[in-house]
């Protein structure tokens, strides 16, 4: 469970306008853009030909992200806010605590897709808001207990008290979805056809209410209940994202188990994650990394300067031009392919037995 800062509880709780709203909308985004980085970093990492059922689990995630930002960015235009995709993409430094979170351990690193990092970075960032025995844990998280036993509150109540905010202002004649700004906002339907949320976009309370219950029931917020648990909440009835990183870390689907506490076990087929066919990343890789003038440098300058066109195009797309968004998921396609560049080079010549040079998603190291 993502624990939210007790000051912006506070300060949502307490907001008196739609400006604030708007401010608190846009920490939401950010770290829905913060995991995109850390998820397509896990991707890159596996070699071709290796690991196909653990790849196309962590892109099925990082995809459904690109979803969670769309609608948290909708939602932000409907209330007459103005994503800013590009500062905030280029702002994000790693290792980090993620954007409103308290710090308890749970540092989002880049790094390649090892079962520590699956089960620290991945499973920690998309951990439910439960006191559910989950599948693979014995009892009930001593972490998640202590949350709850001292009152954090999870990003899925983020999002509530965000909903309860928007309906307090209506109520009060502030009208936050007086002009809904449709035009600017994406239909999600040719790029994400099994959601139920319509079109994606918001103009009252309702269409409001849709684009969140997606984002929790998928994601990082996602609030399963007691035992026996729903793990569900993916596209085409697939399952949350923290089951999905499961599958990987334990090694196996995850099925139905009337033995279970939860339910659900990690005893079905196969999952394989084979470390012979994972790169040795370089961990939180930035462009500086590399020595200028090398052939390293140059592949990782490209791929930044191609990762920075996605956040440009992304920022038009929120910000006039939503139709545009084509182009940001070509891009998308793009980074891949520049990506498998990098990997080809040793991240220092002078050590080949080394790491293996990362996707670099900063420009710079963050400083120590």
């Amino acid at each position: 469970m993502l624990s939210i800062k007790p000051e912006f509880m506070r300060r949502l709780r307490a907001a008196t306008t739609v400006a604030e709203v708007q401010s608190m909308v846009t920490a939401a985004y950010t770290l829905e853009l913060a995991t995109i980085p850390t998820y397509l970093t896990g991707a890159f990492s596996v070699k071709p030909g290796f690991n196909p059922e653990a790849l196309a689990l962590v892109q099925s995630v990082a995809y459904e992200e690109m979803l969670h930002l769309t609608l948290a960015c909708n939602l932000l235009i409907a209330i007459g806010g103005t994503p800013a995709i590009l500062d905030t993409g280029l702002s994000l430094e790693f290792p980090t605590p993620l954007p409103m979170c308290v710090d308890e351990g749970l540092t989002v690193a880049l790094g390649a897709m090892t079962p520590e990092q699956v089960y620290t970075v991945f499973m920690g960032i998309e951990h439910p808001d439960t006191q559910a025995i989950l599948p693979g844990e014995q009892a009930v998280s001593a972490l998640m207990l202590q949350k709850q036993n001292q009152g954090y509150e999870s990003i899925g109540d983020f999002y509530q008290a965000i909903l309860d905010k928007l309906a307090e202002l209506e109520a009060a004649g502030l009208a936050p979805f007086g002009q809904p700004n449709l035009d600017n906002q994406v239909d999600i339907r040719p790029w994400f056809p099994h959601v139920e949320c319509g079109d994606g976009k918001v103009s009252d309370m309702d269409t409001a209410r849709a684009i969140v219950a997606v984002i929790l029931a998928q994601g990082e917020g996602a609030q399963i209940g007691d035992d026996p648990i729903d793990p569900y909440g993916g596209f085409a009835g697939s399952f949350a994202h923290y089951f999905k990183f499961g599958e990987i870390y334990f090694g196996k689907r995850l099925v139905a188990d009337a033995q279970a506490a939860s339910g659900w076990s990690y005893s079905g087929a196969p999952v394989a994650l084979d470390p012979e066919g994972v790169y040795r990343f370089l961990p939180n890789a930035a462009v500086s990394d590399y020595v200028p003038g090398t052939a390293v440098h140059t592949a990782a300058a490209d791929f930044f300067n191609s990762y920075k066109r996605l956040l440009t195009s992304l920022d038009q797309v929120f910000n006039g031009a939503p139709e545009k968004l084509k182009s940001a998921l070509a891009i998308m396609y793009e980074l891949k392919l520049l990506a498998q560049k990098v990997v080809q080079f040793p991240a220092y010549p002078d050590q080949p037995a080394g790491y293996v040079a990362a996707p670099p998603f900063m420009l710079n190291k963050k400083p120590a």
